[in-house]
């Protein structure tokens, strides 16, 4: 293919960082816009626009009479921002690719906390679109265009925001190429969110982790170079005003991932599997939080059959390799781990575990000390 101008609104962290690779690589011409407070290793290879991407504006003033063949964006979080690019670039764009959510679906990034024993929502908290007898979810499952405007009591602002952003692109003109992409939960080296760091740190520590009825459910995942590989593509050859839902092939039981990296750090994975009620109900750990034990609830499942049919899905690393890959990245510099959060419940999460370890017939003793 012949070398594309190419515009990437967030280039400078974790996998925007990883498409600005990605698009080098392939020999495009890459312009970055950002605020220029981070500057990594290809910065001398692509041209910089300093602008502040929540400054509409400002978006429109720095990039107006520009043209580029494609553009990816991965920090369009609401109305307003996905509404400024459109009036921004709109005529002067080949491709606009723009990064969604699996959360539009429902659960976590839509409901403001998990749903616990202790802590129900309501099916409307946790769904927009009831996935339960639908799963895995296809893109069309979900229709974004008559989304209401206002953000609703009770949900998160993420999700929300990104289902404003798909109804601008919906309801954009005919002109206006833009190709949605839904994201689930994405590690990889340089990974800010500490859900993979979360269990690497218990791992590193060498005690048991609590893993809620035993982690048997499937994850699906994202892995950053992947995922920047698949968008390069889609804004190669990707067809205009089509929405897509995109996650790694594997969809391993939680136990199955853990093993994957305790395998990649060398070390023994001791998983200790207590049933979730118990754990919900009778412990002071945060079990409401997303950020607690991430990936410890059942996701929302998406189908991958219309990347796989119309693109092509084309993965370069193995669960085992981006697993390596991710591990070996926090290893090199172990201050890395500080993004893990919730170190503070550890020393109770071995408490509890002791216990646990050994309860013989009563299960309540677990919780009497």
């Amino acid at each position: 293919m012949s070398s594309l101008d190419v515009l990437v609104l967030g280039g400078t962290l974790y996998f925007g960082r990883a498409v600005v690779e990605e698009l080098l690589e392939a020999g495009h011409r890459v312009t970055v816009f950002s605020r220029g407070r981070l500057r990594p290793p290809f910065w001398d290879s692509v041209e910089h626009i300093e602008g502040d991407r929540t400054d509409a504006d400002g978006l429109v003033e720095r990039l107006g009479g520009r043209t580029f063949d494609g553009v990816i964006d991965n920090i369009c979080y609401n109305r307003g921002e996905a509404e400024s690019v459109v009036r921004a670039l709109r005529g002067r764009v080949g491709r606009y690719v723009v990064a969604s959510t699996v959360s539009v679906y429902g659960e976590a990034g839509h409901a403001i906390h998990r749903h616990t024993p202790t802590r129900p929502l309501s099916d409307e908290a946790r769904f927009a679109v009831d996935y339960r007898p639908l799963e895995p979810v296809r893109e069309e499952d979900l229709d974004n265009s008559t989304h209401p405007w206002e953000y609703r009591e009770g949900l998160e602002e993420y999700a929300e925001g990104k289902r404003h952003m798909e109804r601008v692109m919906l309801e954009s003109a005919a002109d206006w190429p833009w190709v949605v992409v839904r994201v689930p939960s994405t590690v990889g080296p340089g990974d800010p969110s500490g859900r993979f760091a979360f269990w690497l740190t218990r791992l590193l520590d060498g005690g048991p982790m609590l893993l809620p009825d035993g982690g048997v459910h499937a994850t699906q995942l994202g892995y950053s170079r992947d995922l920047a590989h698949f968008l390069v593509r889609l804004l190669e050859a990707g067809p205009p005003r089509t929405t897509y839902n995109y996650a790694q092939r594997e969809t391993p039981s939680l136990l199955s991932w853990l093993h994957a990296m305790a395998g990649a750090a060398g070390e023994s994975l001791e998983a200790l599997p207590v049933p979730s009620t118990l754990l919900h109900r009778h412990t002071d750990l945060p079990w409401k939080d997303w950020s607690y034990a991430p990936f410890s609830s059942t996701p929302v499942l998406m189908s991958l059959d219309r990347a796989q049919r119309e693109i092509g899905l084309d993965y370069r690393a193995s669960l085992e390799e981006w697993m390596q890959a991710t591990v070996d990245w926090y290893l090199e510099d172990r201050q890395r781990l500080s993004v893990a959060r919730h170190g503070e419940h550890r020393v109770a999460e071995l408490a509890i575990a002791e216990r646990w370890q050994r309860l013989d017939a009563d299960p309540g003793s677990l919780f009497t000390g």
